[in-house]
């Protein structure tokens, strides 16, 4: 049986892949911090997360977070997923280029004791998608 903690994690994915913003915004303490790793964004109200999510879809209207993995360490959930969508809008500076994306993501949220989150960490290999997408060249393995 999944704890609180993981229930709310997982309640936030469902969320974002039915694009119920609010409610993926909804467990969020009334102070926290939010910090996308990938793209360099800290996040520090709710609304910067709903906008930051409509970011994604709005650069792949089919954005879904699949394979969800939850880790339970009590006060902290870490979740290892997949992010998959095709890119038909703008990514960041970048054009929409129609091609699919799909990439390991690894998201590390803390929650108070009345179960809020308040911390939240994502990880994520900026390149792996740029790379996907047609934006740049692979490096050279070694």
């Amino acid at each position: 049986m999944p704890s609180k903690n993981v229930k709310t994690v997982l309640s936030q994915y469902d969320a974002f892949n039915k694009r119920d913003y609010e409610a993926g915004a909804a467990p969020y303490a009334d102070e926290f911090t939010s910090t996308d790793y990938g793209s360099g964004q800290t996040l520090k109200s709710r609304e910067e997360v709903i906008a930051w999510q409509k970011e994604w879809v709005k650069s792949a209207s089919d954005a879904k977070v699949t394979e969800i993995n939850p880790i339970d360490a009590g006060d902290t959930v870490v979740v290892q997923f997949v992010g998959v969508g095709t890119n038909d809008g703008p990514f960041g500076p970048y054009p929409a280029t129609g091609r699919r994306f799909s990439t390991s993501f690894c998201n590390v949220e803390r929650f108070d004791s009345k179960g809020r989150v308040v911390s939240d960490e994502l990880y994520y290999d900026t390149m792996s998608i740029l790379v996907q997408l047609g934006h740049v060249e692979a490096p050279p393995s070694t």
